[in-house]
């Protein structure tokens, strides 16, 4: 049972009670992400987010990982494009240990000098391990390219340049715009009793606004081309994409289907062409982004230098394909059944349904049911992802980034046209 309240200061509090549970778990969401950053600032939020389990007034960061490991649960917290999150996990009778703790890194972090230089430190390895990464590195570049002078193309992380010259009055004067109780959403799973958790998070969450009300967010526009970025590597790694669909488009449904079938597991198209049927790379997927206002879907590949004009043409080939021929209905099967797993799979997971309650509430401003949604996948037919492959799968939207010790004259002659 979801149940939703407001604090006294506007704190949004959502809970779902899960009877059988044995654990809780807790997220503090503040709907500001690196995308709402000046890009002067780019990768403060994170820098910021990691600051928060540096001591507080009360506590040391060996406190604060002392308190919730005694009682065998963690804590922890992530920085998104449109939102950060402070998150813990405990048994269920630690509800109030996990307010607590979570309200006070969100609230009375000290931000110490010597911590923030140390951060620095692990922040700029962080950066440098992404470098090295070329996995990581290339959704990074495409995303940059695909979304250039936007800042949905920047990196949550923000550059070894920016990070290095950010004051800690940067940082204080940034960690409280986080304090606007009115853009702060608290969403519990697990065991629970939403009076109580109402109650403790009254007591823990008392603040108001130190934050600037509303943001105003511009949409990108995507960029098409080839983006060749030369590197000293044994493999070519590629992103090619589209223009995809926002968060909560009412279309959203087929589009998942369609991005499970193209590669999203082993048994889609595109493992089995690339992989299965002529050996052409280890790794090979589809992947999505989906944001309040725009979206992209993706093909990533890591390859042989000299096959990324195979593999290329094999992914537009794959594009246009979806776009003439219907899709089978074992196919479309298969997919539905593999979207609507792991669907029901996740919810074994408190955590997940933690999250769950938060992207709802974010994006669609209400609790979309269980059954619902299934439904709605039960629905998708060939029609559809014909429909939305026509939308989605069109030159003017096409990017592609590659990266690798690539003769830039061989790629001259590639077409990324569908």
């Amino acid at each position: 049972m979801v149940q939703a309240s407001r604090l006294r200061n506007g704190v949004r509090i959502l809970t779902e009670d899960i009877p059988h549970a044995i654990s809780i778990s807790a997220g503090i969401w503040i709907l500001r992400g690196s995308r709402n950053e000046p890009s002067e600032r780019s990768g403060i939020t994170h820098f910021v987010e990691h600051l928060l389990f540096k001591g507080t007034e009360t506590r040391t960061a060996l406190d604060i990982s002392r308190e919730i490991e005694s009682v065998g649960g963690s804590l922890n917290a992530f920085t998104g494009k449109e939102f950060t999150c402070l998150h813990a996990r405990a048994l269920h009778n630690h509800l109030p240990l996990i307010m607590e703790l979570l309200s006070d890194i969100f609230l009375r972090s000290s931000l110490p000098e010597e911590e923030i230089e140390r951060e620095r430190q692990v922040i700029l390895q962080e950066i440098s391990m992404v470098d090295d990464s070329p996995e990581e590195l290339i959704h990074e570049l495409f995303a940059g390219s695909y979304w250039r002078g936007h800042p949905l193309g920047r990196s949550t992380l923000g550059t070894k340049e920016i990070i290095g010259d950010i004051t800690r009055e940067s940082l204080v004067e940034y960690s409280r715009l986080l304090q606007d109780p009115d853009r702060v959403l608290v969403t519990l799973s697990g065991r629970l009793d939403h009076d109580e958790v109402v109650k403790v998070a009254e007591q823990f969450l008392d603040f108001s606004s130190n934050g600037t009300g509303e943001l105003s967010i511009e949409k990108p526009d995507p960029h098409r081309g080839l983006n060749l970025h030369l590197k000293d590597l044994g493999q070519a790694h590629i992103c090619l994409g589209t223009l995809g669909v926002p968060y909560s488009h009412p279309k959203r449904y087929g589009y998942h289907v369609l991005n499970t079938l193209l590669g999203g597991g082993m048994s889609s198209r595109l493992f089995q062409e690339v992989r299965e049927k002529r050996g052409l790379a280890y790794s090979v997927y589809s992947f999505q982004a989906a944001y309040l206002d725009t979206g992209m879907l993706g093909v990533y590949v890591g390859t042989g230098r000299d096959a990324v004009r195979e593999v290329v043409d094999l992914i537009i080939e794959n594009f246009s394909r979806l776009k003439t021929e219907d899709v089978s209905e074992d196919e479309i099967l298969t997919a539905k059944e593999q979207l609507k797993g792991n669907l029901l799979l996740s919810t074994e997971s408190t955590s997940s349904r933690m999250s769950k309650l938060a992207m709802n509430e974010i994006y669609f401003g209400k609790q979309l049911e269980l059954d619902d949604v299934i439904a709605e996948i039960e629905r998708v037919d060939a029609a559809d992802v014909r429909a939305i492959s026509e939308d989605l799968f069109r030159s003017e939207y096409m990017g592609l980034t590659v990266l690798g010790d690539i003769d830039r004259d061989a790629l001259a002659s590639i077409k990324i046209d569908c």
